[in-house]
């Protein structure tokens, strides 16, 4: 019934995801306690297998094409790995402080001229009857009394502070041990569970954990991947153009282009309010020039990175984005669709299994009479 009535099926669908974040919601002071316990283990240990599945199909390849060691590859990967970042602190990271300090000074001219702006649109007859000016005095906050603010909260919380500090150094200390561990024996688990545990799998359980694997393998680096080809081509046409904060919003364009469909949207906002009133013909330029990226990416580049990995209906991925940014923010809207999706094929799985028990009741039935 489901399968025939397409509309009946997204239906219950979304419906169903709808309750279960409105459950989760509900449960939020039960499950508090617990969910931050799990966060110490969970986030080092998921950040360590986000960086195992970009890693390993370096070490693969170094392993099966370059004919090296696998311990070898995975120090070769590492050394690369470090290398990178320690590149990226010592160039990039003074050249991003530099621009996001400009950016954050600048802005205060941008909201000057978006207050005069909105001063001059509220002299319109059609606009008189509207209380503009106690709405602008009411948002006329300073840059100081929000940093006052910032600064009272952080006094009033101290104890946070420092829960947050210690777990954030837990984090920095265990994602690099989860990472050596999965690239040491991660390949080895599979085969392990088969010999062990799933030695008489008549279910084909192996069977989904590899598809699941694969999948997980693809979407990680096909997304990244393509992530760090939108950001180096932002930074590319915006430098040409010669937008300033180029490494800004190319850097905060790759990283929207995570989250799918409206990401590469989200992606232009900062660049767009930042440039509105400064200099509107460069951004008008910049614009076009990302949505041509975007239709090249949406066209050419992703079907080829990541290719139909995540088998979700559009309308399904709105909806998880809508929830999942509601709870979880950002980071939700980037996780969202894949752990549907793992979900998905975990549930559809078990569907065949009942559905291939209940051909077996119906046939022993059969045969009996």
């Amino acid at each position: 019934m489901f399968r025939r009535n397409k509309l009946f099926f997204w239906t219950t669908e979304i419906l169903l995801i709808t309750l279960i974040f409105y459950l989760w919601r509900e449960m939020g002071a039960i499950i508090t306690p617990f969910v931050s316990v799990a966060n110490t283990i969970m986030i080092p240990f998921l950040l360590g297998g986000f960086l195992y599945y970009l890693t390993n199909p370096i070490v693969i390849f170094l392993e099966k094409e370059c004919k090296i060691n696998r311990i070898i590859g995975i120090l070769l990967t590492l050394c690369a790995l470090i290398c990178a970042i320690v590149l990226s602190f010592v160039y990039l990271l003074p050249i991003l402080i530099n621009q996001l300090s400009s950016l954050i000074y600048s802005s205060q001219n941008i909201y000057g001229r978006l207050q005069d702006l909105v001063i001059e649109l509220s002299k319109h007859p059609a606009l008189q009857n509207l209380d503009i000016q106690q709405t602008i005095q009411q948002l006329n906050l300073s840059y100081v009394d929000i940093l006052q603010n910032i600064l009272n909260s952080v006094t009033n919380s101290v104890g946070s502070v420092l829960s947050a500090l210690v777990s954030t150094v837990l984090i920095i200390i265990m994602t690099p041990v989860f990472l050596i561990y999965f690239l040491l024996d991660g390949h080895k688990f599979l085969p392990m569970l088969e010999r062990t545990i799933l030695k008489r799998d008549k279910l084909n359980i192996s069977g989904l954990l590899t598809n699941l694997n694969t999948t997980i393998s693809r979407y990680i680096s096909g997304v990244s991947i393509d992530a760090v080809i939108i950001g180096c081509l932002a930074f590319i046409g915006y430098s040409v153009i010669g937008l300033r904060y180029a490494l800004v919003f190319a850097i905060f364009s790759g990283l929207a282009n995570l989250i799918p469909y409206v990401g590469p949207s989200i992606g232009l906002i900062p660049m767009i309010i930042s440039n509105l009133f400064t200099d509107p013909h460069k951004m008008i330029i910049a614009v076009i020039y990302m949505l041509i990226i975007q239709q090249v990416d949406g066209n050419i580049l992703y079907p080829r990175i990541v290719g139909g990995v995540m088998k979700v209906h559009p309308i399904t991925i709105l909806v998880l984005l809508l929830l999942s940014s509601n709870i979880y923010g950002v980071i939700g809207m980037i996780v969202a669709v894949p752990t549907y999706s793992i979900l998905k094929e975990i549930a559809k799985f078990l569907a065949r299994l009942y559905e291939n028990h209940k051909e077996a009741q119906e046939v022993e039935k059969h045969l009996s009479e």
